[in-house]
């Protein structure tokens, strides 16, 4: 067990491990928690949800680590249930040579309890054809593995499994650019805002369209995700607008700037401050 995982970590980075293109249309699944409670991917993303998730294993300590982080769990309490429920978090253990006793830190193949305290579903399917079709289906050859799934049913990997430690922002960044912006026209087109100039040294103008009345943010991050400052725009009427976001305050660097309108995905955009 120990050889083999030291040469996962070997390779994971490497191109020997194939993943699911970019773009490509996502097969279903359902899979029970352990808790009883039946979870259905395509259930979640007809409903307009885009979904998270981390596929694991209980002896790898890469997987523990970033469980251990809480970007999960954040991710959770800000779009899940407990936040503004537009996306699914789901934690897969994909291993079929474990049991209830690893996941639950008392077993021989585990790094810990990975159940207590966890906000998000966990789901630990047994060994068999269930789970073999689900790691053939989806390219899972390695942990962690890390999926956005869109509501359109295409699936984004390549984001983030190219980071190490996938912060919550990498996560918004990802959904932000690769699903339809929720009350934004153009919803098919990559980049529904238009953010100018780039590089800045005063203000930034943000143009954009929506589809319907909303209320409206700018946000800006730092690098490493911290929220650097905020402007709540109110409610905003259909149609075009330009809004204007001051930098004079900030240091120069590099910064991502969002753009939220009603219950909808962020937009993000990265800016250089000069």
């Amino acid at each position: 067990r120990i050889y083999f995982i030291f040469f996962i970590f070997g390779l994971c980075a490497g191109p020997v491990f194939a993943q699911l293109p970019d773009g490509s249309t996502i097969p279903d699944f359902t899979f029970t928690d352990i808790h009883g409670v039946s979870r259905n991917l395509y259930a979640w993303l007809n409903e307009g949800k885009t979904v998270v998730l981390d596929i694991s294993a209980t002896w790898c300590e890469t997987c523990w680590n970033y469980h251990q982080s809480g970007v999960l769990d954040s991710l959770y309490t800000i779009h899940d249930i407990s936040g503004d429920q537009t996306w699914k978090v789901l934690f897969i253990e994909a291993d079929g040579g474990t049991d209830s006793a690893d996941l639950h830190g008392t077993g021989g193949s585990t790094m810990g309890d990975w159940v207590t305290g966890t906000l998000f579903p966990i789901v630990d399917p047994p060994a068999g054809a269930a789970l073999n079709d689900f790691r053939s289906g989806w390219n899972v050859n390695f942990f962690p593995s890390f999926y956005l799934v869109c509501s359109n049913k295409k699936v984004y990997q390549d984001t983030l499994n190219n980071v190490l430690k996938p912060s919550v922002l990498t996560w918004e960044y990802a959904a932000s650019h690769y699903c339809a912006a929720a009350g934004l026209d153009n919803l098919n087109d990559a980049h529904p805002v238009a953010i100018y100039p780039n590089p800045a040294n005063r203000e930034v103008t943000f143009y954009f369209s929506l589809n319907d009345p909303s209320t409206v943010s700018i946000s800006v991050f730092n690098l490493v995700g911290q929220t650097i400052g905020s402007v709540d725009f109110g409610r905003l009427v259909a149609g075009d607008h330009v809004l204007k976001y001051d930098v004079c305050q900030l240091k120069p660097g590099i910064y991502f700037f969002s753009l939220k309108a009603g219950s909808g995905h962020p937009v993000y955009q990265k800016v250089v401050v000069q």
